[in-house]
């Protein structure tokens, strides 16, 4: 036998024993993991849905409060606030990649020419001759991607661009969410506020009497300083909670993406704290937890390192590529297009890595690990996500029972105040009934305004917590 016969042989057998691999091969990249439990399958986003800069539809739970100033803010911090603009930057990063991964599904095709002049004097006659080599040619060069590495590397980057749209939502939530907290604490400060000074003229009214009272003998001099002392310490608390309302319009301000300057003027007219929606419910439906941005782009990247896994598969298979060339040649420019002068080739080739030094083993490896540490991150989001609804849910009921019991105590408190200070008057109590009835009328005062914004904060966390999208109907 032959070289040639030995040679033609071999190809046969090559040949036979690829296309033997090529069916069980073809699905190399077919790659699973062992995902973790779901209660029912998310919606999954089109990557061409229209992302507009506002929040979801059903995101509308801050109209709870009914104020419209809020709606403003938050209606206006979703275009301006530069965390929201950088969510939508990764985005477009994350689209932009997304083509560039597409790109191998298609030839590249590239245009190539050269014209070289070339001056002899070598002939015969002494005569300088000049020769005109001119090329024009299309170049091609295409993978065909039989054994889906391309697409599984294109399916995962668009898991990772819609994790990326999930992102920009979670920020939406949480914009909203801090929005609404330092739009609470204003108020409340103001509320306080307002409540200092109504205590510190119901006070000076106080002293001013004590005082009297003392000039007339009926009243000691240990009761004018006390009533005094408390009118003095409680005016000194005014410049803490002005320091609290302007801190509060500041961070307002960065959120809205606007210096505070702006708004201060319109967010310092005082204006009563929101009032406590009804008791939320406890039979929140499971299935919004996974609502959640956090969860829902967790998922998506779970499911991009499972197409990535898949992917790094593909590699082990041979690659077919497609390379060919079609243009003209000619020594003559005059006659470079002539059918004559017209050059081509089609070569489709096989590349086929048998060794790498285990680059290809410890990348597929590399990618699993990955993957099985975002399963990991997954469930552990999922438990944080329980925990955060359930001990919202919870604090917040209990807040409402405690602002009741709070307001049943300050107006008792109140009631105690006026009876004390009417049997002073008339010398049937001591200054100390009167004093001590003070002092517990603003702590309940002022416990009462910190219960109604802790409340209405434990609202704020436990909608933050469910990842906004309930809508005030179901409330």
């Amino acid at each position: 036998m032959n070289l040639a016969a030995i040679t033609r042989m071999g190809s046969y057998f090559l040949t036979l024993f690829l296309f033997t691999l090529i069916p069980s091969a073809g699905n190399a990249g077919q790659y699973k993991p062992d995902q973790p439990e779901k209660t029912k399958p998310y919606k999954k986003v089109s990557e061409h849905s229209n992302l507009q800069q506002t929040l979801p539809s059903n995101d509308e739970w801050w109209q709870l409060f009914k104020d419209p100033i809020l709606d403003t803010l938050i209606n206006k911090a979703v275009i301006k606030n530069y965390d929201v603009r950088n969510a939508i930057r990764k985005i477009e990063m994350a689209k932009a990649k997304l083509r560039v991964d597409r790109s191998p599904y298609y030839p590249t095709i590239y245009f190539s020419a050269n014209y070289a002049p070339e001056k002899s004097s070598l002939s015969a006659d002494k005569k300088n001759i000049i020769e005109r080599n001119g090329t024009a040619i299309v170049n091609l060069n295409w993978e065909l991607d039989v054994f889906g590495r391309i697409r599984k590397e294109s399916s995962s980057q668009k898991e990772f661009y819609l994790a990326a749209q999930e992102d920009y939502r979670g920020v939406m939530v949480s914009l909203a969410a801090q929005l609404s907290t330092a739009y609470i604490n204003l108020r409340s400060a103001q509320k306080q506020l307002e409540v200092t000074r109504e205590n510190i003229e119901s006070q000076k009214k106080v002293m001013e009497l004590t005082e009297s009272r003392f000039k007339l003998g009926l009243a000691s001099q240990l009761d004018a300083a006390q009533a005094k002392s408390l009118y003095l310490q409680t005016k000194a608390s005014l410049p803490r909670i002005e320091s609290t309302i302007a801190q509060q319009i500041n961070l307002i301000g960065v959120l809205i993406g606007e210096h505070s300057v702006a708004i201060r003027d319109s967010l310092l007219k005082i204006r009563p704290i929101p009032t406590n929606p009804r008791q939320a419910a406890n039979g929140i439906p499971a299935n919004l937890i996974r609502q959640r941005p956090d969860v829902r782009s967790a998922e998506r990247t779970i499911d991009g390192l499972a197409e990535a896994v898949g992917a790094s598969r593909a590699d082990w298979w041979p690659k077919f590529l497609v390379t060919g060339f079609f243009g003209y040649s000619s020594e003559n420019f005059e006659q470079f297009t002539n059918k004559e002068n017209m050059i081509w080739q089609i070569a489709p080739s096989i590349k086929w890595t048998i060794f790498s030094g285990r680059n290809l083993v410890e990348s597929k490896k590399s990618t699993q690990l990955q993957l099985d540490e975002e399963i990991n991150s997954y469930n552990q989001t999922l438990l944080t996500a329980l925990q955060e609804v359930d001990n919202a849910l919870v604090t917040y009921n209990k807040s409402l029972l405690q602002i009741s019991a709070l307001n049943d105590a300050f107006q008792q408190s109140q009631l105690t105040l006026d009876l004390a200070i009417e049997q002073y008057k008339n010398g049937l109590a001591s200054y100390q009934t009167v004093l001590s009835s003070q002092i517990s009328l603003l702590n309940y005062e002022n416990s009462l305004v910190e219960a109604r914004t802790a409340s209405l904060r434990y609202l704020i966390e436990l909608y933050q917590a469910l990842g906004g999208g309930w809508p005030v109907s179901e409330f």
